[in-house]
């Protein structure tokens, strides 16, 4: 999907104003799985060399798509945070079409991008497909994301996902101060 970006940034605004959060508490949480989300991010950017490689070390040891389950989590922080004990229905109005907004983007993202590397990768791709999961890390492997040689800061720098942390930054601005100022 090609305006994937643009399509979840809508999506996002959307559910940024069509929500009503009033928990501070839920609001830390939420950011806290935000920030978590992000750190995946930039583990994942740090190790992936795109286009140019089968990336299959770092946290590509443990998930196939450790970008997304990154992404995920930051819309699961984001939800959290926007979510509200007394307005139940809009709460689970945001959840549910931030949820299948998310699953119908990445699931066709996932599926181009595997027929992609299916192609570019052949066999190797199919092995290592068979051994790691598409979004669920495998236990097994999650010592390998603190293998320092996976990383490098110049790929970070490449891949821009300073990027992704100054949107996370202002949607968790944004919903501090809409349960601040109560609009």
């Amino acid at each position: 999907m090609k305006k994937r970006i643009l399509v979840s940034q809508i999506i996002a605004l959307a559910v940024l104003v069509l929500s009503k959060p009033a928990s501070w508490k839920l609001f830390i949480l939420g950011v806290s799985v935000m920030a978590l989300g992000q750190l995946i991010r930039v583990l994942a950017s740090s190790a992936i060399v795109k286009s140019k490689t089968l990336t299959v070390t770092g946290p590509y040891a443990a998930v196939r798509n450790p970008l997304y389950l990154g992404t995920a989590l930051m819309v699961l922080g984001l939800l959290i945070s926007l979510s509200n004990p007394q307005a139940l229905l809009r709460t689970a109005l945001v959840w549910l079409a931030a949820g299948l907004s998310f699953i119908f983007i990445y699931r066709v993202q996932i599926k181009a991008e595997e027929e992609f590397l299916l192609s570019e990768y052949g066999v190797q791709f199919e092995q290592y497909r068979q051994r790691v999961n598409s979004i669920l890390p495998r236990p097994a492997a999650i010592p390998e994301f603190l293998d320092g040689n996976a990383y490098s800061w110049e790929i970070f720098r490449k891949n821009k996902e300073w990027r992704g942390f100054l949107g996370m930054a202002a949607a968790a601005a944004v919903v501090g101060a809409r349960i601040k100022y109560g609009f």
